[in-house]
């Protein structure tokens, strides 16, 4: 009777975590910023891949793409685009924070690389 009973309290668990994880939704966005060089990929990276929600990001040098993985439970490409914005890179529609970009090594401003 006991086991009974113990199997079916692991079972609800189970049941439990497993419907809170069913939950959680990945997508991949595309977010096209104005970052130069090598530096500029690290700062995106450095605070994109330690950012709630985030699961994956990586710059793209060549087209200047961020391309990321997220959990939309945690985050949505709006608040990606506006941490971009607020390391001081343009993210799509969203303006770089003027005194973020301003803080930027000058390689790393626009036109820092012309």
């Amino acid at each position: 009777m006991r086991i009974t009973v113990l199997i079916a309290i692991i079972a609800i668990l189970t049941s439990c975590a497993t419907s809170k994880e069913g939950g959680a939704k990945k997508k991949t966005g595309s977010i096209q910023t104005n970052a130069q060089c090598g530096d500029c990929k690290d700062r995106i990276g450095d605070v994109l891949n330690y950012e709630k929600g985030i699961i994956y990001a990586n710059l793209d040098l060549d087209t200047k793409i961020v391309e990321v993985k997220y959990n939309t439970r945690s985050t949505t490409l709006a608040k990606i685009k506006q941490t971009i914005a607020e390391i001081g890179y343009d993210a799509d529609e969203v303006k770089a924070v003027e005194s973020a970009q301003k803080a930027l090594p000058a390689c790393c401003q626009p036109g820092g690389h012309d």
